[in-house]
């Protein structure tokens, strides 16, 4: 989750993404595109190893949260349809190719909700985004009890332990958690106080699941709801793991992703007719 490590910047080619959007490796000639959403927590850097694991014909983005990396000086977000909003404004100047949406844990919630403000509000747009992919977590009308940001400090770091994902240093060092703790516990609160869009009707787009088997935050028969937000083809790959099963399993990953997302894009998305506009 949080790694210090060396960030190498690429340019960011598309205008009107920033500060939301950032280009992990510029591929201008790409075929498709790929936006990137970060778990709870998370940050863009999460996902620097994608470009490398994902074939030449993807170029890949990530959406960046403010409060972080090279947002770090502006306010944490305190809402997730805000968050969506803008995340949505800053996808809409990519959507000129076939794009595949992948989000991770909360980054899923953020994804889907964008989806819904682009076929509400650009349906043209929205037909460039061909697939959904929803790692580790539960469908949005199946949401997860609890309130984990409301528990005491030792309680919220035991959870976040459990979840894998933060390095150790940061739990291990008073200073590291102060300074990751509000972030941490803020995308938590956004999180468990979202209230989904309904899942009916459901998006047309095609989606595919992925989840940890080990995952103790994210219930199969949970996550295999999804199925019930879409009218495209659906799919649920459950792989060994944790809720970071995607770190170690990573090659895996992209793998399953290119496939699909290429295989959405050869199909593309119909065009509403005019009577279908009219119902």
């Amino acid at each position: 989750m949080f790694r210090r490590t060396r960030t190498v910047e690429r340019p960011t080619l598309v205008t009107g993404a920033a500060p939301w959007l950032r280009c992990l490796e510029s591929r201008p000639d790409a075929a498709r595109r790929l936006v990137l959403l970060p778990h709870a927590g998370g940050a863009s850097g999460f996902f620097r190893d994608w470009p490398a694991a994902l074939p030449g014909d993807v170029e890949v983005w990530a959406v960046q949260y403010p409060g972080r990396e090279r947002r770090a000086t502006e306010p944490l977000p305190r809402h997730l349809d805000e968050v969506a909003e803008r995340a949505t404004a800053g996808i809409l100047p990519l959507l000129d190719r076939p794009t595949g949406v992948f989000g991770h844990s909360m980054g899923a919630t953020v994804g889907y909700e964008v989806l819904r403000r682009l076929e509400r509000g650009d349906p043209a747009a929205a037909r460039q985004v061909v697939h959904l992919f929803v790692s580790a977590r539960q469908a949005p009308h199946h949401p997860r009890p609890g309130l984990v940001h409301t528990l005491p400090d030792a309680e919220f770091a035991a959870v976040m332990r459990r979840h894998g994902g933060t390095d150790a240093a940061v739990f291990e060092d008073a200073e590291l958690w102060e300074l990751f703790e509000p972030v941490l516990r803020g995308d938590y609160r956004m999180a468990e106080t979202h209230r989904p869009t309904p899942v009916s009707p459901p998006l047309d787009v095609d989606v595919t699941v992925l989840t940890g088997d080990d995952d103790p935050s994210v219930e199969p028969a949970a996550a295999a709801r999804w199925a019930d937000a879409t009218t495209g083809d659906f799919a649920h790959h459950r792989l060994p793991g944790g809720h970071f099963y995607l770190v170690p399993r990573l090659a895996e990953v992209a793998a399953t992703v290119a496939r699909r997302l290429r295989e959405s894009a050869a199909r593309g998305r119909p065009v509403a007719s005019a009577d279908d506009s009219a119902r």
